[in-house]
């Protein structure tokens, strides 16, 4: 039993020695900042979203490259050769003559032409990169809403940790204070030793939680300081909180409805089902004869040092009209327009999937959310219970009818009541958010 106490208070001294750790490590800048303020920031700073927006702005620019399809095309060409003089034998090698030939040969000529009629194959390239842009704004949205969800969850967390702390440091000011009533009556021989040293031992769990939550907070702001581009030795603070408890007005079967008709999946989902519609078209246009005009003007150009001189220039120019058509393509294409007709239906599978999934997503997140708003009654009246249990075995232990062990368990019972209090009520503003988010109503 010696032992036994000689550890608890040796561990109560060494976990003493924490505090000024502890406290060297709140020495990080702080700032405090609003659920608005950090939005914000992370809307303009997150490097995900930033790639985001790029791709997006990359579809903008390729939809303008397939128009270009359009555009007439101009060419400029031109050449320049110098010829050996040729030698002519006769004879079979017997006897051969050197010519003196037209060394030097320039030709150049400029050339333009414009498409007609490619069996519909521009016009669906350009609807098939509007289809991508649209894809592509999808996704955006998308990570401009999971970016929302993710800063709302770890600030209300953040500020539940905050929370956490001022509930224990306040349990620590009640402990240090029986500490020391403990310590007078110890002296005088009304208590034992083994009740101070585990008031004490209850001291170190306080001070031991706290530590703990301060690491969390100091490691959960370094990952908003990362989504949102602030300094990483900036410890956040949240401010302006507001704790309202969302309404019972939503109901599921509503909830399930906007979500089918808001999430930015399915609409993906429905554009790349249209864009497999538009790659049928494509493969299809391949059947059809391809049209186009031309404009050609050519020119031999003579050379100083011609010898002989070269007495005639040819110069000409022309226009036409081209008509081609792959006959191949009546038996070739037959596979690739099957298998374009295979990947429509396995868009409308995907459909099917993604709306499955979404519809669990709702599900759950409704269900947390309801379950979440019963748990802070519950937890609401435990705090009660709690207080009113620590009222009367304080009352009793203050006139020597409870051990301190009675006293210990009834703190106990409060500070876990309170804990869980907080977190229920953060838990259903997180829950309430992630609906928001699972019905595409998080703008």
């Amino acid at each position: 039993m010696v032992t036994r106490i000689t550890f608890l208070v040796a561990a109560s001294l060494i976990i003493g020695d924490i505090d000024p750790i502890f406290a060297q490590n709140r020495e990080l800048l702080v700032r405090e900042i609003s659920l608005e303020a950090i939005t914000q920031l992370a809307q303009q700073n997150n490097l995900q979203l930033k790639m985001a927006q790029k791709d997006h702005a990359i579809t903008v620019e390729n939809i303008e490259s397939a128009k270009i399809a359009r555009a007439p095309y101009v060419n400029f060409a031109g050449n320049y050769n110098f010829i050996g003089n040729p030698v002519l034998y006769r004879g079979f090698y017997s006897n051969d003559t050197t010519i003196n030939y037209h060394n030097h040969q320039a030709t150049w000529n400029l050339a333009a032409g414009i498409p007609i009629y490619l069996g519909g194959k521009i016009n669906t390239q350009i609807e098939q990169s509007k289809i991508v842009n649209r894809i592509q704004n999808e996704l955006l949205s998308m990570t401009e809403n999971q970016l929302k969800l993710s800063i709302i969850t770890q600030f209300y967390t953040l500020y539940k940790l905050y929370r956490e702390v001022e509930i224990i440091e306040e349990n620590i000011k009640n402990v240090k204070i029986n500490i020391k009533q403990l310590e007078s009556k110890v002296a005088n021989g009304q208590n034992l030793i083994s009740d101070l040293t585990r008031t004490q031992l209850q001291l170190s769990n306080f001070e031991i939680q706290v530590y703990k939550t301060w690491n969390d907070i100091d490691l959960l702001s370094n990952y908003l300081c990362i989504q949102t581009g602030l300094p990483s030795n900036t410890r956040l603070r949240p401010k302006e909180v507001v704790l309202v408890i969302p309404g019972d007005s939503l109901q599921y079967e509503q909830c399930r409805q906007e979500a089918f008709a808001n999430r930015n999946e399915i609409k993906q989902s429905l554009l790349q089902k249209n864009y497999a519609e538009m790659s049928l078209k494509m493969t299809r246009s391949f059947y059809k004869p391809a049209i186009s005009g031309t404009a050609l003007y050519s020119s031999n150009y003579p050379v100083p040092g011609t010898f002989p001189p070269q007495p005639d220039i040819l110069n000409y120019w022309a226009v036409g009209i081209g008509l081609s058509y792959d006959i191949s393509s009546i038996y070739n294409l037959n596979h690739r327009v099957k298998a374009d007709k295979l990947q429509i239906k396995k868009e409308d599978d995907n459909i099917a999937q993604v709306k499955n999934n979404i519809d669990q997503e709702v599900k759950s997140d409704y269900v947390h959310f309801i379950e979440s708003k019963s748990n802070i009654v519950a937890y609401r009246k435990n705090v009660e219970m709690a207080e009113l249990n620590y009222r009367i075995v304080k009352s009793r232990y203050d006139n020597d009818f409870a051990l301190i062990i009675d006293m210990i368990d009834a703190e106990l019972q409060v500070n876990d009541s309170n804990l869980s209090l907080n977190k229920a009520i953060i838990d259903s503003i997180i829950q309430y958010y992630s609906l928001l988010y699972s019905m595409g109503k998080l703008n």
